[in-house]
């Protein structure tokens, strides 16, 4: 994962490229333990997934909490969950530790 004693913008670029790296598509069925430990969020469509992941990194507050408010950012809910996992969905993910960002995106 990135330095974290680069200078602001060398490490928004480098984290960026190292959530680029680790994106990739994976069934809902195998974030399963994730999600029961609570560590499953879900990234709207309209957000960029790595992008998220990269203000969270970056401990971004207030950009995650307008996102939260907007609905934008969310815990998993349980029936999202079962709907997800009854369709054996794929998803895009990334993992922020300790978070699973997923999202659902139209191929």
């Amino acid at each position: 994962m990135a330095d974290s004693n680069l200078p602001g913008d060398d490490r928004r670029q480098q984290l960026t490229s190292d959530f680029l790296a680790q994106t990739a598509r994976i069934p809902f069925a195998e974030l399963q333990r994730y999600f029961a430990g609570g560590r499953v969020v879900a990234v709207e469509d309209s957000l960029d997934l790595v992008s998220v992941a990269v203000e969270l990194a970056l401990d971004n507050a207030e950009q995650f909490q307008q996102w939260v408010d907007a609905g934008a950012v969310s815990a998993v809910s349980d029936d999202t969950a079962r709907q997800w996992l009854e369709a054996d969905t794929v998803l895009w993910a990334v993992v922020a530790d300790p978070w699973v960002l997923v999202q659902l995106r139209d191929e």
